[in-house]
């Protein structure tokens, strides 16, 4: 089955490490927020949540600092290209064989998407296919 799945992870690089995870937690704070606002508008007062699907991330009672950190760590590649690079070659190593790159995510600025893209496509893909992945 490994050979078969997909792992999804947003994928954002930038000048530097610390740049990437500045923007990238920036948006996925506002992303969360925007999620718990349609969720406070649209679902019925009595509707309540099966604790045991929530993760930190959709957990509302789990602060905004640890669920965006949760989703740093567990869903996100993120940083400079050979940081990105890097991250999935270990997935690569682990046994993944497709990984599914979200590249626009939140209220991302169109030339912030575009710049990353760029650079994903100019400096990530090839080194990875020239380490022959």
């Amino acid at each position: 089955m490994l050979e078969q799945a997909a792992v999804w992870r947003n994928v954002h690089v930038a000048d530097s490490d610390a740049q990437a995870e500045e923007e990238l937690a920036m948006l996925l704070l506002h992303s969360r927020a925007h999620m718990t606002q349609v969720r406070s508008a649209y679902n019925p007062e009595d509707f309540q949540v099966d604790p045991a699907m929530l993760n930190p991330w959709s957990n509302p009672a789990v602060s905004d600092e640890d669920a965006v950190r949760y989703a740093l760590e567990s869903g996100c590649i993120y940083g400079t290209s050979a940081h990105v690079r890097d991250e999935l070659a270990a997935l690569r190593d682990a046994g993944v064989q497709h990984v599914l790159c979200q590249t626009s995510f939140g209220d991302m600025a169109h030339d912030k998407v575009m710049t990353a893209m760029r650079r994903f496509g100019e400096e990530v893909i090839p080194a990875l296919r020239r380490a022959g992945v």
